[in-house]
């Protein structure tokens, strides 16, 4: 198998010409990181990174453009662990005039959902209607609004049960919810509501996602499953039957009595939920079904609305998820009409590149049919009119249509393969322009009437800044930098970024190094993973890792990174070898990075470690395991140990059905070859994590001791994958700092001894 141990690869490096590039700092100020007066700068310190207040300055919350796009609002001062003001905002565009819309600490908690004398409100998941009026909330349960004008707060509900979701209708006249898995209206100026669903419970979701269905295919964060029409009259729905998905117990063993949530989760090979799309009348509370079936164990991946709002655009991917077909069900009768089909050797992955026009009869539809993520035009009887954008590069984001000015406004990464930036082309295909041009990566949410966006922007030596643009490029002002004058003051070393090529494959890197390095020593290296698909590790782009990789160069440690086959940004070529195989091709690569450190003069063969989260984690299991002879060190944070213990959706885009590959299951699981490991190991997961359960971790614990192999492992109670928590993480990252300094950093310093006192 390809990585085995004593493979060998011919390598070729090329280094990013020039230094490496820092982030263009304001008039007057010093760019962080760089050496001039080093004497007066700060170092790093877990205390600080992970400290209260937060060494990184706190960015503003639940940025929104407030109706068609005159004023943006955000929260302040609603972070965890965040002391002073906390208000909803209002800021003029393009003025940047600021009014405090409310003081939320002003806005006295009703008491019936008080939780003590020092309780306070809060405005999070807000949501303006589409003219700017009201925003609204759900606190505890129950549903409120906020005046945009004055900032006043009224109560819209007093329930027993818990709503949730609230989105206004487009013409601002109702409001749709859910309570208790079903789907409700609520009519505003009439306070009347309408119940359109009856049979919401543990096992029928109305409106609401399932977890497999929210985390491997509607994948922006919410739970909400329905959609308004655009003339307001009409709400699209899913109705998901859970019952034929097993369910795994996550228990609280950190509370006296180890309270036991049962979560529906199918794992690879078994039965997933079933999922039908309702369309109901918003006054009368009537449904019509789609002709949808998925009784085949397909997915119903994504629902939009046609600008008429006539018909319901469903797309819907097959089990082994190799096709996707678009199909409009119409509003009135559910009758269904197929209009394209999307097939693909490897998978097809299910995209937001989508665009329905509110007054013609055309669409734009995201496809990677010619290799990379690329936009198209279409007619609604499925005609193709044009491509709109083409060549090596893919498109990430569609941030917007102008329908008025025929202009299409896309995020993609034409510029390089390791930035994002915002474009335009028009709906001819002509005149692309690349808008944004600040070094790395630009994220973007453009106003209403496309004339101005927000971008949120960092690089790979500064962190995120929200800022307010017009089209052209033109920064209007900033809403808020994590960048604060005392980050500022911390001399840090940033990631330099090269190529290397191993047969036949160019791999992009990125190696954060001691300020002082001093090629004549030998330095341990931390070679820090993901690998798995969709993501992308090697970018310009600030990390949530960046912080502690600086502190660990100034440990004198060489930071390394490869983005292998699989991840992000470089095509289906580059993709689709992970089929089947998942784990195998990922570490072949990864060892092609580890031959290239052994050519350097200043690195420790013998002293390289890996750590990584999630899929990192899994990938340096891998790693410790199947090539165990490389690695002196690693750290698995809620890694997978076994492809069959992980969810269907997302585990069969790859492996396919464990029937239909059981040599790739077998040989991409870790926990199948625990008996190879040589290397320190730390283990580390949150006791509830109900993406990986720790599960994975007992499991492979287990294989761990029934093999003899010393090994230390880490729990944290109570906590989910991402082990959220200023004190956990502040305890986990210095559990990591510990452990490789123990045995990468302190490993040398006892051979080197232990190799003196055997001299003659």
């Amino acid at each position: 198998m390809t990585g085995r141990k004593g493979t060998t690869r011919r390598l070729v490096v090329a280094v990013a010409a020039g230094a490496p590039l820092g982030a263009t700092a304001p008039a007057g100020a010093q760019t962080p990181g760089s050496s001039r007066d080093s004497a007066a700068k700060q170092e790093l310190t877990l205390e600080r990174i992970h400290g209260e207040p937060p060494l990184l300055a706190p960015l503003p919350s639940e940025v929104q453009w407030l109706g068609g796009g005159k004023e943006i609002t955000y929260l302040v001062g609603t972070g965890e662990d965040e002391a002073g003001r906390r208000a909803l905002i209002a800021r003029a565009v393009p003025s940047g005039k600021e009014r405090v819309i409310c003081l939320v600490d002003t806005v006295a908690v009703p008491p019936d959902l008080r939780r003590g004398e020092d309780d306070r409100f809060a405005l999070s998941g807000h949501a303006w209607d589409r003219r700017g009026r009201l925003a609204v909330f759900a606190f505890r349960g129950d549903l409120f609004t906020v005046a945009a004008k004055d900032g006043r707060v009224a109560r819209l509900t007093r329930t027993v049960e818990k709503e949730q979701d609230p989105t206004f209708s487009p013409d601002g006249k109702r409001i749709a919810f859910t309570r208790d898995n079903d789907l409700y209206v609520l009519d505003v100026d009439a306070d009347a509501e309408v119940r359109i669903t009856t049979t919401g419970c543990d096992s029928v979701l109305n409106g609401v996602l399932d977890w497999v269905y929210m985390e491997e295919l509607f994948t922006r964060g919410d739970v909400k499953a329905f959609w308004w029409s655009p003339d307001s009259e009409r709400l699209a729905f899913l109705e998901t039957s859970e019952h034929p998905v097993p369910q795994f117990p996550l228990i609280d063993w950190a509370q006296v009595d180890a309270p036991t949530r049962m979560q529906r989760y199918p794992k690879a090979g078994e039965p997933g939920p079933l999922v039908r799309l309702g369309v109901a009348n918003a006054q009368s509370g009537e449904v019509v079904w789609a002709d949808t079936d998925t009784s085949d164990d397909s997915y119903i991946a994504r629902v939009y609305w046609l600008g008429d709002s006539r018909a319901v655009a469903i797309e819907k991917l097959n089990r082994a998820q190799d096709e996707l077909v678009l199909n409009f069900a119409d509003a009135a009768t559910g009758a269904l009409e197929e209009v394209l089909r999307e097939t693909h050797t490897t998978w097809v992955n299910a995209s937001y590149l989508r665009h329905y026009y509110e007054k013609r009869r055309q669409f734009v539809w995201g496809s990677e049919r010619d290799g990379h993520a690329h936009l198209y035009l279409y007619n609604l009887d499925g005609s193709l009119v044009r491509q709109l954008t083409s060549g090596t590069w893919e498109v990430y984001e569609l941030a917007g249509v102008d329908e008025s000015r025929d202009k299409v406004y896309f995020v993609a990464n034409e510029h390089d393969v390791l930035e994002r930036h915002l474009y335009v082309v028009s709906e001819k295909g002509k005149g692309l322009q690349r808008i944004t041009r600040e070094e790395g990566t630009h994220g973007i949410d453009m106003s209403p009437d496309h004339k101005y966006y927000v971008d949120t922007y960092s690089s790979h030596a500064r962190p995120r800044r929200v800022s307010v643009c017009d089209v052209s490029g033109r920064e209007l002002f900033v809403l808020g930098d994590q960048l604060g004058e005392e980050l500022r003051a911390v001399q840090y070393p940033t990631p330099e970024f090269f190529t290397i090529t191993s047969e036949g494959q160019t791999f992009h890197c990125a190696m954060t190094k001691p300020a002082d390095l001093d090629p004549t020593r030998k330095y341990p290296v931390i070679v820090y993973v993901y690998g798995g698909p969709h993501a992308q590790v090697v970018r310009k782009a600030w990390s949530s890792q960046q912080l502690w990789h600086a502190m660990m160069a100034q440990r004198d440690y060489i930071v390394f990174s490869l983005d292998n086959r699989g991840s992000s940004g470089r095509g289906r070529a580059w993709e689709d070898p992970l089929l089947r195989r998942l784990g195998q091709v990922e570490l072949a690569d990864q060892l092609a990075g580890v031959a290239y450190l052994k050519t350097l003069p200043y690195v420790d063969p013998d002293r390289i470690g890996m750590w990584g989260w999630s899929y990192g984690g899994y990938v340096t299991l891998m790693a410790l395991f199947k090539a165990s002879d490389t690695f002196a060190a690693g750290v698995a944070v809620a890694p997978v140990a076994d492809w069959k213990l992980y969810d269907s959706i997302y585990t069969e885009r790859y492996m396919k059905l464990p029937g239909e590959n059981e040599e790739g299951y077998r040989e991409g699981a870790p926990i199948n070859f625990v008996e190879d490991l040589r290397g320190a190991l730390l283990l580390m997961h949150g006791g509830a994590d109900d993406n990986v359960h720790a599960q994975h971790s007992f499991q492979l614990v287990r294989a761990l001791v029934d093999a003899g192999k010393d090994f230390d492992f880490m729990i944290y109670p109570g906590r989910t994958h991402s082990i959220r928590g200023r004190a956990d993480r502040r305890h986990l990252y210095a559990k990591m700092t510990r452990f490789f300094d123990q045995h990468l950093l302190q490993a040398r310093k006892q051979s080197s001894a232990e190799a003196r006192s055997s001299a003659p």
